[in-house]
């Protein structure tokens, strides 16, 4: 019958004075018969000797403690071997010959590389090395919590481990999943380094709002269960009123100023809270330019009872640019000190601007004899809101209409100046 051994021991007692390592040892037999006789077993760190046992038939004397790695220089080029020498034992019927070695990278081993040996006699290999590394918040004031839009700091210690020790993983629905942390964010090493700084934002993307007021646990490992710290929980908070919906009142005309742009947030604010700076950014990054900034804290927002949300407005606030995706930006302050900072939502919205009031004359008939009134303009509507007003010499006049875009002016006298004609639409815009 086949036997499975598991075995653990740990490099050192603490963590916090020396670099050390947990191993994971498995002992396979591989059949019946076999394991009576005896494997000598003996690790070694480049060409030091770091530990050693025997098989001794059906079980192994693992030894508890194991050397650090402190004093070596260069880790990349550090190895870790095993080797095998078969000792016959006893009345073991089979003479044993496998004398086998192995070597890898401690880098490759943290790394999650497999090291082992196997012959007739069963085989022993080095199943998990992991640093035994701890975690923690840099911020002291608040260990367990980051605001919206502000950076955490982490740090892994002891250091000096290979830089594949610190190797960052987040999750984002309660451990479930794990993620590694991006090598690069901005430019800057996020990753395989002790100590690192990122916003939520930077790891949650676009949907970040979707994850405010819960937990993102953190912890260092590779893959979902090669865990090499105990994970910490800090809880996303927005630290400020976070907008629910922006809406609009477009200009009457194309072109002119946007009237009303009313922000909904979720809950008013606290005693002694602001909003400072509030402003619209164009998500178009050429476009860096805030717009409509207040110059002064907003101070108070109104209770909107449709929708049991609470609203800040810009009046007449200015123009923007059509078919143009934009948020609304703020910084949240309490006492004047900065607390959350938050933007609109992940979907900004798009302002579309009212369609331009453009006509052209397709036609005119002259009338058929002098004095008469029966001339005529025909006239199509290029764009614009209908119903549509027509005015010769500004004068209204009725147009009979031959389709939704094409009309006719009669019972025009002759003019030998011409005539001056305007088309407004139901806004009264006019082509400029």
């Amino acid at each position: 019958m086949k036997k499975l051994y598991t075995l653990f021991f740990t490099l050192f007692t603490s963590a916090f004075f020396g670099q050390t390592y947990s191993i994971t040892l498995k002992y396979r037999a591989n059949g019946a018969g076999c394991h009576a006789a005896g494997y000598d077993w003996s690790f070694y760190g480049n060409t030091t000797a770091l530990a050693s046992f025997s098989d001794g038939g059906n079980s192994m004397d693992v030894p508890t403690t194991y050397t650090t790695y402190a004093s070596v220089a260069n880790y990349s080029s550090f190895k870790l071997y095993l080797y095998n020498s078969c000792v016959r034992l006893g009345a073991a019927t089979k003479d044993c010959s496998d004398n086998n070695s192995s070597e890898v990278t401690t880098v490759n081993l943290i790394k999650g590389s497999y090291l082992g040996l196997n012959g007739c006699n069963g085989g022993v290999s080095v199943d998990k090395f992991i640093p035994n590394v701890n975690i923690k918040n840099l911020d002291v004031a608040n260990p367990t919590e980051v605001c919206a839009g502000f950076q955490l700091g982490l740090a892994a210690f002891p250091d000096k481990f290979p830089p594949e020790a610190y190797h960052w993983q987040y999750s984002s629905d309660n451990m479930i999943t794990w993620v590694d942390v991006p090598a690069t964010i901005n430019g800057v090493t996020t990753n395989n380094i002790n100590t690192v700084n990122f916003s939520m934002q930077d790891i949650l993307g676009t949907n970040h709002a979707n994850f405010l007021d819960k937990q993102i646990y953190f912890r260092l490992g590779y893959t979902q269960t090669r865990a090499f710290s105990t994970p910490i929980a800090i809880k996303y908070s927005s630290c400020a009123p976070v907008v629910k919906q922006v809406l609009y009142i477009a200009p009457k005309c194309n072109g002119d100023k946007v009237q009303q742009i009313d922000v909904y947030f979720d809950r008013k604010l606290k005693p002694n809270e602001d909003l400072f700076p509030i402003y619209l950014k164009n998500e178009d990054p050429t476009k860096t330019t805030p717009l409509f900034q207040l110059p002064s804290p907003v101070t108070s927002l109104n209770f909107d009872i449709a929708t049991n949300w609470y609203t800040y407005s810009f009046i007449n606030p200015g123009i923007l640019e059509n078919n143009n995706s934009y948020t609304i930006k703020y910084q949240a302050r309490l006492s004047g000190t900065p607390a959350g900072s938050l933007q609109s939502s992940q979907t900004p919205f798009i302002y579309i601007d009212p369609p331009k009031m453009e006509f052209k004359i397709t036609g005119q008939t002259q009338p058929t004899c002098f004095g008469g009134e029966d001339g005529t303009i025909d006239i199509e509507i290029l764009s614009g809101t209908y119903p549509y007003y027509f005015y010769v010499d500004n004068v209204l006049k009725t147009a009979n209409k031959i389709d939704d875009l094409h009309y006719k002016i009669t019972g025009l006298k002759a003019n030998v100046v011409g005539y001056k004609i305007k088309v407004t639409d139901i806004n009264d815009c006019i082509e400029k």
